[in-house]
């Protein structure tokens, strides 16, 4: 009874960066209208920097609680509310993304697919937990996130936009 126990006050933290972190997916761009009021370009470009360093940090948690949820040997039991909640929680960010434009639009999709793959990832890991590979699982779907989102932000940048009425 006393592992049970201890198992689920271990995971209460992780679970509860990962609402903050969710609560911050959702409610961010209410940050923007301030920042937007400070008085200088510097303070400007520093809250925004900031902001999105913590966007980071709230997608990097979003990411890994799920493998380190389903890592142990109770993994299994708590795998269904764990994917259910990240699957609820992505419908809900890409509905909010096709409803949003610009870096909003962006910003929500990408929460989505960090909650998704993080998700997956927690659920290998509970597939494979008593083989070697299940502690390479969360670092390698990382890296394929990190350069995945490299290459996304190179084609989002390079898009230009149409000319209306110029001649090839």
């Amino acid at each position: 009874m006393n592992t049970i126990l201890l198992s689920l006050l271990q995971g209460a933290g992780p679970v509860a960066f990962a609402v903050v972190s969710f609560a911050l997916a959702f409610t961010w761009p209410r940050l923007i209208e301030s920042v937007g009021r400070l008085g200088s370009e510097r303070a400007r470009l520093t809250a925004y920097l900031s902001l999105g360093l913590v966007l980071l940090l709230a997608g990097a948690v979003v990411y890994v609680v799920p493998g380190v949820l389903l890592a142990d040997e109770l993994g299994a039991i708590v795998a269904l509310p764990v994917v259910a909640t990240w699957a609820i929680v992505s419908a809900a960010l890409v509905v909010r993304a096709t409803l949003q434009t610009g870096v909003e639009r962006v910003v929500s999709a990408s929460f989505a697919i960090v909650a998704v793959c993080g998700a997956a990832a927690g659920i290998l890991i509970t597939l494979s937990g008593h083989h070697a590979i299940a502690a390479t699982i969360l670092p390698t779907g990382a890296f394929v996130l990190v350069v995945s989102a490299i290459a996304a932000l190179i084609g989002w940048a390079r898009v230009e936009p149409a000319i209306d009425g110029a001649s090839a």
